[in-house]
C-alpha cells in the first residue's frame, strides 16, 4: 500500500476496493474467462487451479463463511485470492456500485485483470482489486471520461489521476487496508471496461509523470465542470490552502466578476461565458460521446432543477434529522469566489409550526441538504415557487453553474482546451497554476 508523503521510485501495486461493507452485498457474480490462466488461493494456503470451479460462479456470505457455488470445501473460508497470470485475462464480476452515494448510482459489470481478493467486513463482502498502478490509471483516465477525447487531454488527465493517488492525502479507506475505492469518492475505476489503445498511449506516454508543487507531489482533484471559474481547495475541504488551486476563471481572459455577490452571481449563472467547459468550445449536442460511460446525458454547464416543498421537507428530515413541517425560505449567507455556497440559511417552521432558523457550512454539506440524488453543484441561485392560498413557497429552483465540486482540473474545460489545440502541459499548468511537471520513475 501507498505511504503518504512518500515519493516512490518505483511504480507501485495498487489496492483498490470493488465492492465496499457499506453496499452490503452478499453475493457477487464471477465470470471467468480462461480458467486454466488463473488459481484460487483459500485462507491464504490452499493454493488451488480454478479450473476446479465453474466459468460462471456466485460466492456469497454463508454463516459468517464464504461459500463457493458447486465448490466443497471443508473448512469455514475467511478469505478467497483469485491470481491472473496472463495480464491480458480478465474476470467480470457483478454486481458493482458506479456512482456510490450520488444521483447517477446504478449497478455495471467490471472486468477486473491480475489479483482478486474477497473478505468479510461487517458481515458483508469486501472485494479488492490488486494491480500496478499504471494499469490502473490506463484504466481511469478512460472510466472518468470517454476515450473519444483527444490525447492531450487523455494525457493530462493520467497525470492528474497518477499526482492524486501518489500524493495519497485523504486515505479514507486505509481501515479496510485498501488505497483507494473504485469510485467518484476517490477515482472512477471501472476494471478493463473502458481500457483502449488510447488511454494505454497516455498511461505509457507520461509514465511516471506527476505535478509537483514545492517538492511535494499535487493533490491534483478534479471535477466534471467548474461551471466558468475554478474554485480554492480550501473553501470546500478542511487543511492548508494549496497554493496550486485558485479561484481562477477556466477561459483565456479574465471575466473580472465577483461571484461573492448575490447580483454578480445571478447575472452569471443566467449567461452562458465563453469559457472552456461552456458550449462555446464543447457543444452540448456533442458531449456526450466524450463523457464516461456511466455519466449521465444532459447540461453540465448551466442546468435547472426544480423542488418542492415535500421533497425539500423530507430530504432534510432524512438527512439531517429536522423536526420540520415548511421550508419557509432558503438564504444564501456566504459565496466562495466560483460562486459556490459556503453558507446556506434554512428557515423553517417545526411540526408545531415555530419558527427556526438553521445554517448549513460547506459545499458538500449544502448539496447533501438540497436534493435527495446530492445537488449537481452548490453555484446556485435559488428561486421560490409561490403557493396560491400559502404565504410559503410550494418549492424551489435552483439555477446552477457546473458539475462538482469545481478544484483542479475541469474535465468539460480541459476536454474544451484539448479541442481548441492546448497540449498536455499547457491544459495541466492552466488548471494547476505554479506546478511542475517531473517524472519521479521509469
Amino acid at each position: 500500500m501507498l505511504k503518504p508523503g512518500v515519493i516512490p521510485e518505483n511504480e507501485p501495486l495498487l489496492k483498490v476496493g470493488i465492492v465496499l461493507p457499506q453496499d452490503k452485498q452478499q453475493l457477487i457474480t464471477l465470470m471467468v474467462e480462461d480458467v486454466d490462466a488463473a488459481f484460487l488461493v483459500i485462507n491464504d494456503d490452499s493454493k488451488i487451479p480454478l479450473v476446479r470451479i465453474n466459468h460462471k460462479t456466485e460466492i456469497a456470505i454463508e454463516n459468517d463463511s464464504l461459500h463457493i457455488e458447486s465448490y466443497n470445501y471443508p473448512e469455514a473460508i475467511r478469505n478467497i485470492k483469485i491470481i491472473q497470470e496472463n495480464e491480458n485475462n480478465s474476470i467480470d464480476v457483478y454486481p458493482v456500485i458506479a456512482g456510490r452515494g450520488f444521483h447517477w448510482a446504478k449497478h455495471i459489470h467490471v472486468k477486473l485483470p491480475y489479483t482478486i481478493e474477497l473478505k468479510i467486513a461487517d458481515n458483508s463482502l469486501l472485494l479488492i482489486n490488486e494491480l500496478p498502478l499504471e494499469m490502473y490509471l490506463a484504466c481511469v483516465s478512460t472510466s472518468e471520461m470517454s476515450a473519444e477525447c483527444p490525447g492531450s487531454f487523455i494525457e493530462a488527465q493520467t497525470i492528474v489521476a497518477r499526482s492524486w493517488m501518489l500524493a495519497n492525502v485523504e486515505q479514507k479507506h486505509i481501515p479496510l487496508g485498501i488505497d483507494v475505492c473504485n469510485d467518484d469518492c476517490c477515482q472512477r475505476y471501472q476494471g478493463v471496461n473502458n481500457l483502449t489503445e488510447v488511454s494505454k498511449s497516455g498511461a505509457l506516454k507520461t509514465k511516471g509523470q506527476v505535478l509537483l508543487y514545492d517538492d511535494k507531489i499535487c493533490d491534483a482533484r478534479y471535477s466534471k465542470s467548474c461551471g466558468g471559474i475554478m474554485e480554492k481547495f480550501e473553501n470546500l475541504w478542511e487543511g492548508t490552502a494549496l497554493p496550486y488551486m485558485q479561484n481562477i476563471p477556466d477561459a483565456e481572459v479574465d471575466f473580472k466578476m465577483d461571484l461573492r455577490i448575490e447580483t454578480e452571481m445571478r447575472k452569471w449563472v443566467e449567461s452562458v461565458p465563453e469559457t472552456f467547459c461552456s458550449p462555446h468550445y464543447v457543444p452540448e449536442n456533442e458531449l456526450k460521446k466524450y463523457l464516461g460511460g456511466v455519466d449521465e446525458e444532459g447540461h453540465y454547464f448551466r442546468w435547472s432543477i426544480k423542488v418542492s416543498q415535500e421533497e425539500i421537507v423530507n430530504n432534510l428530515v432524512d438527512k439531517l434529522n429536522l423536526n420540520i413541517s415548511t421550508v419557509v425560505s432558503l438564504i444564501p449567507l456566504k459565496r466562495a469566489g466560483s460562486g459556490r455556497l459556503l453558507e446556506l440559511e434554512i428557515r423553517y417552521l417545526d411540526k408545531a409550526l415555530d419558527h427556526h432558523s438553521l445554517i448549513i457550512y460547506r459545499d458538500y454539506n449544502i448539496r447533501q441538504a438540497l436534493h435527495k440524488k446530492f445537488l449537481y453543484s452548490s453555484a446556485i441561485i435559488i428561486e421560490e415557487i409561490s403557493s396560491e392560498g400559502s404565504k410559503y413557497p410550494k418549492g424551489f429552483i435552483f439555477k446552477g453553474a457546473g458539475w462538482g465540486h469545481g478544484a483542479g482540473l475541469c474535465q468539460i474545460g480541459g476536454l474544451g482546451m484539448a479541442l481548441k489545440g492546448y497540449n498536455t502541459k499547457e491544459i495541466l499548468y492552466h488548471y494547476y497554476p505554479g506546478s511542475t511537471l517531473k517524472k519521479i520513475y521509469h
